[in-house]
């Protein structure tokens, strides 16, 4: 290998890991930023609005912070400096996590079911905070803002791009379409093929391997 292309080389598989690190540890199924939005008939503004920022770490930790606004801005259940109350951790499978929470009214100790469906998260509270104040959610569908939908994604380049089981182009039926978005997890050898992570609308994550002319990532 010349000296020119062994450089692009190690160029390509640098960038290759740092989408890797990007996918699954800044942006693990549970990360970002998520909201609901309660509205009255009538009312030109939120009756009450429910935002959480939450960071899944590679092992599977979250942790993360809420804000919630209630009553047209009459209950504010915010810490200004962005204070961490939400740890847990992912439960295995991988679209489910437990965590604990306490209110910035006081109130402590309260477990909350959260559950992964793509873009939506599930937020439903099995053990209510004791001590102080609480005013809930306890049971919400939130919605991944737009802007973190698909960071550290590629987009699918051609028609259709078969999902391989194994780094080789073998004849399979399953396909995925030019628009949608996959999540890259390692490259093989030849450089020819990455494994990647693939969210289907039935809410069930595969991985499969994907010719890297698909995602237009060749090296």
């Amino acid at each position: 290998m010349s000296k020119r292309r062994y450089v692009t080389f190690l160029m390509f598989v640098a960038s290759a890991l740092l989408i890797h690190s990007t996918a699954w540890t800044a942006e693990g199924v549970f990360s970002g930023d998520w909201e609901y939005v309660e509205h009255v008939a009538g009312a030109s503004k939120p009756y009450s609005t429910f935002e959480i920022k939450l960071h899944e770490t590679r092992d599977g930790a979250v942790t993360g912070s809420y804000c919630f606004i209630t009553q047209n801005g009459n209950r504010i259940d915010c810490d200004a400096d962005g204070a961490e109350n939400i740890f847990g951790h992912v439960r295995e499978g991988g679209q489910q996590a437990e965590v604990r929470f306490y209110s910035f009214f006081g109130a402590k100790d309260g477990v909350v079911d959260l559950v992964s469906h793509g873009d939506t998260l599930s937020w439903e509270i099995t053990k209510k905070p004791i001590g102080d104040f609480f005013y809930g959610p306890y049971s919400v569908t939130l919605t991944r803002k737009q802007s973190d939908v698909h960071q550290g994604e590629r987009q699918v380049v051609v028609g259709k791009a078969y999902l391989y089981p194994m780094p080789s182009a073998t004849e399979v039926k399953t396909y995925i379409v030019k628009g949608e978005y996959v999540k890259l997890i390692s490259i093989s050898d030849d450089l020819r093929f990455w494994k990647i992570s693939y969210f289907e609308k039935n809410g069930i994550t595969i991985e499969r391997w994907i010719d890297c002319r698909a995602i237009n990532s060749c090296p």
